[in-house]
């Protein structure tokens, strides 16, 4: 028998995977890889949700005929769930002719191990069967032959398409199928280990030296593992894109938002580099409904340009906001002296920091300097050659920025002989 709480593990994770397939179906109906899936998915469903029904009834000695019916049918279920498992990962992987031959070919394996098994547990009498149920399958013939053709059967396609998943990982281009094939196997040699020992299991209580540890106890969790991985790796190629997705414009809104300091500094000093963009659908609507109050269009404005979770074109801002700080930054240049970089450079603060950051606070220390004369209106420096190119890739300005950013919010000073931050 199966702990209860592995069952329910199992369960869940199979019920979370036949909506989902049933949702992809629904938009691609003569997608095979999602009718075998869906179809695999929904018949473990339904094999654990009897396995959940029947738990317990051995307390009536023998087992109700509801409950031998129930039992023959959730192993039933699971073989033709085990079954539409492989064949979705052959539509996954081989064209539609191989594919054709695979499922063929197993579909008849299939076909004499569910009847091998109908007709064991019907000649097996209600006391044998019992027995069974419990795990002593030593004192049942037909009962354990049933069992053991299921675990054989189940033990083969399983490690069939543990194999399948393992060699197509290896040579599959899109990484998100990759992923999904390797997930899918580590859940798939879960399920291999689970059958070998409930293999095990069933030959030493034949062989008359039954393990004295109970069955479920022993290998229930390495289904609890098996199920959720196995549908995890088959649904990877729809959410993991998704996942990614939604990664991705953390990274830039997180980015967004953390520029907003050195960019409203530099930029209230050149508001002439500032771009009009799109509002927020939220400010937009406040702006609609409140529109002769100039203070919420303030505020509003102060939300979108730090805190709005901006949805639309956020990859776009975030690349405005980067340039609108390097041009900002370029307007400034008139009024930095290179003598505050280069000091900044060899100052005490500078000593004990990486290059990257010696750079960024001799950066931040140079334009301090140049926003204060521009306030007091005191001249610059004159011409000096650029002290930090512009880089190609976004995030790699983003970070430099970053640093940059930090530094000038310490509130850098620095003397011709130290420097403190403060």
């Amino acid at each position: 028998m199966i702990l209860l709480d592995s069952t329910v593990i199992a369960a869940a994770a199979a019920t979370a995977a036949w909506l989902y397939f049933l949702r992809a179906l629904l938009r691609k109906p003569l997608n095979n890889t999602l009718l075998s899936a869906w179809l695999g998915a929904l018949c473990l469903a339904f094999s654990l949700y009897l396995g959940l029904l029947v738990y317990g009834a051995e307390a009536a000695h023998p087992l109700p005929l509801w409950a031998r019916s129930a039992s023959i049918a959730q192993h039933v279920f699971a073989t033709a769930s085990l079954y539409f498992g492989y064949t979705a990962y052959v539509h996954l992987i081989h064209g539609r002719e191989e594919a054709g031959r695979h499922v063929v070919r197993h579909a008849r394996l299939l076909v004499a191990a569910v009847a091998v098994m109908l007709a064991a547990a019907v000649l097996a009498d209600p006391d044998q069967f019992t027995a069974a149920h419990v795990a002593r399958y030593g004192d049942s013939a037909f009962a354990g032959l049933y069992l053991a053709v299921f675990t054989a059967y189940a033990g083969l396609i399983v490690t069939a398409t543990a194999r399948v998943s393992w060699t197509w990982s290896r040579l599959v281009d899109d990484p998100w199928i990759r992923r999904g094939l390797l997930v899918g196997t580590a859940g798939l040699v879960a399920g291999v280990l689970y059958f070998l020992l409930r293999a095990a299991f069933i030959v030493l209580a034949v062989a008359g030296r039954p393990i004295a540890t109970k069955e479920g106890a022993a290998i229930g969790w390495l289904l609890a593992i098996s199920v959720p991985l196995s549908f995890a790796g088959l649904t990877t190629p729809g959410w993991g894109p998704r996942l990614a997705s939604a990664r991705t414009w953390w990274r830039t809104y997180h980015a967004h938002r953390r520029l907003h300091p050195l960019w409203a500094e530099l930029t209230d000093a050149f508001p002439h580099v500032r771009m009009s963009l799109e509002p927020s659908r939220f400010s937009g609507y406040l702006r609609s409904r409140f529109r002769h109050l100039d203070w919420m269009a303030a505020a509003l404005d102060r939300w979108d340009e730090r805190w709005s979770p901006l949805h639309r074109h956020l990859d776009l801002r975030l690349h405005l906001r980067v340039m609108q700080i390097w041009d900002a930054r370029r307007a400034l240049l008139d009024r930095c002296d290179p003598a505050d970089h280069d000091r900044a450079l060899t100052s005490r603060a500078a000593s004990t920091l990486s290059e990257r950051h010696r750079a960024a606070l001799a950066e931040a220390a140079m334009l301090t300097a140049g926003l204060a004369r521009l306030r007091t209106g005191e001249p610059g420096g004159g011409y000096h050659a650029e002290t930090h190119p512009l880089e190609a890739d976004l995030f790699a300005n983003v970070a430099w920025f970053l640093r940059v950013a930090k530094y000038m919010k310490r509130g850098v000073v620095l003397s011709d002989e130290h420097s403190t931050s403060r």
